[in-house]
């Protein structure tokens, strides 16, 4: 089965994102596939979140419309947030 995934991710402080589709056969838990994801852009790298999108699409339709509003009308389930770069970013945005 194919799934699609926005991974969110912090590179040396920078903040980026990837999108990218996998198949997964079998079951698979939401932590086996956070880990996969951590894997996949670094374990080096500081992991923000993690969101399985369901719409038929490549990963790179996926990345074209991913920092734009249309995001926001995706089936998506998020499997991972980083709760403390939540607060972080709530913090920026009280400040701004």
């Amino acid at each position: 089965m194919r799934r699609l995934f926005i991974v969110d991710y912090r590179e040396n402080g920078v903040s980026k994102h990837q999108c990218f589709e996998t198949s997964v056969v079998g079951p698979a838990t939401d932590a086996a596939i956070v880990t996969a994801c951590h894997v996949h852009v670094g374990m080096h790298n500081d992991l923000d979140s993690v969101t399985k999108v369901f719409a038929d699409m490549s990963a790179k339709e996926l990345e074209e419309i991913a920092l734009t509003p249309k995001i926001l009308f995706l089936p998506s389930r998020h499997l991972y947030v980083n709760v403390e770069e939540v607060k972080r970013c709530a913090q920026l945005l009280r400040e701004a």
